[in-house]
């Protein structure tokens, strides 16, 4: 989800994998998308206790010039039925539109860390050695050498809002936002108190912020708007001023962009796309 300047800043410690291995250890039970729960809305009646903060596995890949189409064919008839032979209940599938070309991401929701212990993994312990190890193969013959990295995030629940959201999203603009040192405070006060308000007024279908735990700077967050076009997103997009001034006026986007400044020291921004046809979704 980044250019390779930010991704030496966000995607270096912990281990480059094949992309088998980085997919092995995700599985999880959870329903818990990182778009959000999109099932039916919960009664706002109830008072509802606080939403636990979820982990999430994330794969980056890219795949080599000219085998998209190839590759989604394979994920689709070899790779997605060997992940649930091995138990994988939910894992996203997400392709990038606008931002560096072949980048594909799978995410997962992971209950704990436990599943890092387990050995062999569960691809090994469904297909055998042999199997694990030839799906494995095939599999890398889509991806680009160097092209494969992992991290753990966690969501941020009470610094998203996804409450509107009854099904998954077509597409999602997401953010990579680098704090400066000792501003995290600040930024959180600024997206709590100035930005979330605008966003639940701008039309979007909702807004979730990950904070990275491992895998990368532990000082940035990945923010994700979602939209079912790109119509809506060039409307809509809370991240515009003029959006900010259609919802506020002129006054109140200057000042939510004054409140940034030495706080927001870095910034990229990329446009995925939902493949519900590629993802392993809960049942």
């Amino acid at each position: 989800m980044k250019s390779a300047t930010m991704k030496k800043l966000f995607l270096t410690s912990f281990a480059v994998a094949l992309f088998l291995t980085a997919l092995a250890f995700g599985q999880t039970n959870s329903n818990n998308s990182v778009a959000g729960n999109s099932a039916q809305a919960q009664p706002a009646a109830a008072a509802q206790p606080a939403a636990k903060r979820q982990w999430y596995y994330i794969a980056e890949n890219t795949l080599k010039a000219g085998v998209a189409n190839d590759y989604y064919e394979f994920r689709a008839k070899e790779r997605i039925p060997a992940l649930k032979k091995a138990g994988y209940k939910q894992q996203e599938f997400w392709v990038s539109v606008v931002g560096e070309s072949g980048k594909i991401y799978t995410v997962e929701p992971m209950d704990d860390l436990s599943l890092f212990d387990q050995s062999p993994n569960r691809l090994t312990k469904a297909l055998g050695e042999d199997g694990a190890r030839a799906l494995a193969a095939k599999t890398m013959k889509y991806i680009a050498d160097g092209g494969s990295h992992t991290w753990l995030a966690r969501s941020r629940p009470d610094l998203s809002w996804t409450e509107q959201m009854t099904a998954p999203p077509k597409i999602a603009a997401v953010s990579h936002v680098k704090i400066a040192r000792g501003r995290t405070a600040d930024f959180e006060n600024y997206l709590k108190n100035d930005y979330l308000p605008i966003v639940k007024k701008s039309g979007v279908l909702g807004y979730s912020v990950l904070t990275v735990m491992y895998g990368g700077d532990v000082s940035e967050y990945i923010t994700l708007t979602f939209f079912n076009s790109f119509a809506e997103l060039e409307k809509n997009d809370p991240f515009l001023r003029s959006t900010v001034q259609r919802i506020a006026g002129a006054e109140t986007a200057e000042r939510n962009f004054q409140k940034t400044i030495g706080v927001i020291v870095g910034l990229e921004r990329e446009l995925i796309r939902f493949r519900p046809d590629l993802s392993i979704l809960p049942k």
